[in-house]
């Protein structure tokens, strides 16, 4: 598993909770599934298993700028790599601006507040 794999995927990751959760629709066992591989990352599993294993398939594919891959499935945009804030962890490449109230985003896999880009 590359490098670029597993941040692309921890990407992906960190976008696709809040609608994984949603679709969920309260099923407990589904959400069990969704938590155990927030636990399975934030313990140092390869972020690409753990998509994998939630039957998403994180292999990068290139694209037309040669920038980084996109990554689409269960109808989510692709991660996006812009905005002022950054990953709390650093191991994967979103970015993010506040939200239309000057909230900072989220890591959703870590659940912690991403961090202000310094210049």
């Amino acid at each position: 598993m590359s490098s670029a794999e597993d941040h692309a995927a921890m990407a992906w990751l960190c976008a696709a909770l809040p609608r994984l959760r949603a679709g969920a629709h309260g099923d407990e066992l589904v959400l069990a599934g969704i938590e155990e591989a927030e636990r399975e990352v934030r313990d140092g599993v390869p972020a690409a298993q753990v998509c994998r294993d939630l039957g998403y398939d994180p292999s990068p594919v290139p694209t037309k700028s040669g920038g980084l891959p996109v990554l689409t499935d269960f109808g989510l945009d692709p991660a996006r790599v812009e905005g002022s804030y950054r990953c709390p962890t650093r191991r994967c490449p979103r970015r993010a601006d506040p939200d239309g109230n000057g909230r900072e985003p989220r890591c959703e896999v870590f659940d912690a507040p991403m961090i202000l880009r310094a210049g």
